[in-house]
């Protein structure tokens, strides 16, 4: 197993993929999706931190965060998200779950405006690159209309390519 590397920077930007494990499609309905949302949020209230911008997919998350200052312990906001949806899709489901999560999850330290930017769009992109939707203002579970207004005709179209550059991936 690999000697994975965490970066923990005071007061940090972060951004991470969390994937189902084997990814299963666990939050496949408005009302999973909408729950997995209200475990994150109880997160940010119990160990604050701000979402920066989100999507919740049915097979994996993105977050972008920016812990407050002084303060660099991601791992305990994301072991806390993963434990509570497992808790919760363990008590829910009619399918005897084992596993919701993949073990690990990426983490991308933030480095600058320009790699914040990036991260930013492509977390917006996600739901048009999966098939979800086919404009960015469609996908309730997105953090996209928090900043647009529901507009996206006031939004620079993203081009896909430049995601493809990008170094060290997104951890899909």
């Amino acid at each position: 197993m690999p000697n994975y590397r965490r970066n923990y920077v005071p007061g940090g930007t972060y951004f991470f993929t969390l994937v189902t494990y084997q990814r299963r499609k666990y939050f496949d309905t408005p009302n999973k999706l909408d729950l997995l949302h209200a475990k994150i949020r109880r997160v940010q209230r119990n160990k604050p931190f701000e979402l920066l911008a989100y999507c919740l997919l049915p097979d994996h998350v993105h977050l972008l965060i920016e812990l407050p200052q002084g303060d660099s312990d991601f791992s305990i906001r994301m072991r806390e998200i993963k434990r509570l949806t497992t808790l919760w899709m363990k008590r829910e489901s009619s399918k005897n779950i084992n596993q919701v999560w993949q073990d690990k999850y990426w983490e991308h330290t933030i480095r600058d405006k320009k790699d914040l930017q990036t991260h930013f769009d492509y977390i917006h992109y996600n739901p048009i690159k999966h098939g979800l939707m086919e404009t960015y203002d469609g996908w309730k579970w997105s953090s996209f209309r928090d900043y647009f207004d529901g507009n996206a005709k006031d939004f620079e179209m993203i081009d896909p390519d430049r995601f493809n550059y990008h170094q060290g991936g997104f951890g899909e």
